[in-house]
């Protein structure tokens, strides 16, 4: 058997795990790559990890319990860790080879340990892998830093990645009016092993669209997959898009959701988008709970007495509801709150006091 040979043998058992894999799955969308990390002080709530355990015991440890949950194998501790780790141990699946990995120890990882599953783990990984996976993760408060989900069209539904490059002309994928960049690969001349990138890596969202049935050498096979990438650089990816990968799909773009035909959308929205709610929540909290008081208080006093507040607790701490965020974000924050506030009726009892001088 000829290379190409292997690669279409390959392509075919691929094709028929998806294809059954998708068929149980939400809407057709799988997870096919996750990484997340765990804070060392979350691993107290695991029973199979005893007091003072070491970093390279508890890689270990966390390894075993990864392959239990995706029905695959220990690996083996490597020598030296990945990543900036000091210890990596790897999960295999039944052929030998390595599907995903646990990494800790370190103290340029700030007391993590980091857990990689890679694409073949979550398509051969056991029938209800992601359940687990999530109620594990979610015991730890895990954070998501990469999830790609995948939506699978084996005879060439939709459109394919013509569709997609059709679909980024026409505005389904821009963001707040804004286009975000493109690009193509492979022999776009003769149709051959092509693939339709949106969006970049650094922004935290990655679309692609690309032939998988040209990847394993079937160069006469219809099999597109539509994928998106996000990661945790300025977003929160919630644990939930384990078992709702559907609607963090769907909620990508406008073009993803009309692949999936009636799946509510959810987004992830941007750090700065996530700052800037913050400050509103503060100023909503400020309105319910101390805005009457501030308001009579000052309608008889005067302003400046809330200077005087200011500059006397100026030292104190950042909240932790605000800290962090740029002064952009704060700005935005407030400027957005002002405007809600800003079409609220003035009550005509103080109107005349509220009236410029």
């Amino acid at each position: 058997m000829n290379h190409v040979e292997q690669l279409i043998l390959e392509g075919k058992r691929v094709k028929l795990r998806t294809a059954e894999r998708a068929a149980r799955a939400d809407a057709g969308v799988v997870v096919d790559y996750l990484r997340v990390t765990v804070k060392r002080a979350m691993l107290d709530r695991l029973d199979f990890i005893p007091e003072d355990c070491t970093d390279a015991r508890a890689t270990g440890l966390l390894a075993a319990r990864l392959a239990e949950i995706l029905g695959a194998q220990f690996g083996e501790m490597r020598e030296r860790g990945r990543d900036y780790y000091d210890h990596t141990a790897t999960v295999w699946n039944e052929h030998g080879r390595e599907v995903g990995s646990v990494s800790g120890g370190g103290e340029h990882q700030r007391g993590t340990f980091c857990f990689t599953l890679k694409g073949e783990a979550c398509t051969y990984g056991r029938d209800g892998w992601e359940r687990d996976a999530y109620e594990f993760f979610s015991v730890l408060e895990a954070k998501v830093t990469r999830v790609d989900l995948c939506r699978d069209f084996y005879d060439g539904e939709k459109g394919g990645v013509d569709a997609a490059r059709e679909g980024y002309r026409s505005g389904l994928f821009d963001y707040r009016s804004r286009r975000p960049s493109c690009e193509c690969a492979g022999d776009w001349e003769h149709n051959q092993s092509r693939t339709w990138y949106v969006g970049k890596r650094d922004s935290g969202k990655l679309f692609r669209a690309y032939e998988k049935g040209h990847q394993f050498g079937d160069m006469n096979s219809h099999w597109w997959r539509a994928e998106v990438e996000l990661r945790g650089h300025q977003r929160i990816i919630p644990l939930e898009a384990l078992i709702r990968p559907a609607s963090y799909f769907a909620g990508a773009y406008p073009f993803c959701a009309d692949l999936l035909e009636g799946v509510p959308p959810v987004t992830v929205p941007t750090g700065h988008m996530q700052a800037e709610a913050s400050v509103e929540r503060c100023l909503r909290w400020i309105e319910r709970t101390v805005a009457p008081a501030i308001v009579h208080i000052s309608l008889q006093a005067g302003f400046d007495w809330l200077a005087a507040i200011a500059v006397e607790h100026a030292y104190r701490p950042v909240p932790g509801s605000i800290k962090g965020l740029t002064s952009a974000a704060i700005k935005t924050g407030v400027q957005r709150a002002i405007q809600r506030l800003s079409s609220a009726a003035v009550p005509a009892s103080l109107a005349p006091s509220l009236s410029p001088a």
